[in-house]
Parts: structure tokens; sequence; C-alpha cells
């Protein structure tokens, strides 16, 4: 898999010797390398390279159109009338 999309923030699934993992990518190192955060506990590793990544999703940025999420109280009530 190409390293070049793939930035801090997004989420991947590598393959360590056989061992498959969900990762969150810090950052890159200058000689081509992830540095990871394992999602999973009993994990050790903490860099990986363009060979061991097996996919790849991205983070998604906000919607423009919803710049806090609660301001849509009302799509939360279940239509139950509950006397105070």
């Amino acid at each position: 898999m190409r390293r070049a999309p793939i930035e801090p923030g997004d989420i991947v699934e590598v393959d360590k010797k056989g061992r498959r993992f969900m990762a969150l990518v810090i950052g890159a190192d200058p000689g081509g390398d992830l540095r990871i955060e394992p999602v999973c506990r009993g994990v050790s590793w903490r860099t990986a390279t363009s060979r061991e990544l097996i996919r790849h999703w991205k983070k998604a940025a906000r919607r423009r159109y919803q710049a806090n999420p609660d301001e849509h109280e009302a799509q939360l009530d279940l239509g139950l009338d509950v006397d105070e």
C-alpha cells in the first residue's frame, strides 16, 4: 500500500509477522515508516512500513452545515409523555 495518502489521525490495519491489529497513525518518520499507536492492548509495535499496511481508513472532516452536533436535539425526542 502507498504511504503517501496516509496522514496523522487516520486508522490503519497492520500485519506484523502474521499478527493483524488496528492502529492510529501518529506521524511519519523521515525514513518512511509510520509512527502508530495500537488500538488493542497487548501490541507493543510502534512503527509500521508500507509493506505491513493492509487497509486504511481516512479521518473524515466535520460537515460544514452542522457546526454543533447538539444543535438538533429535537431529533432525539422519542415522543414519550413524561410527567415531571
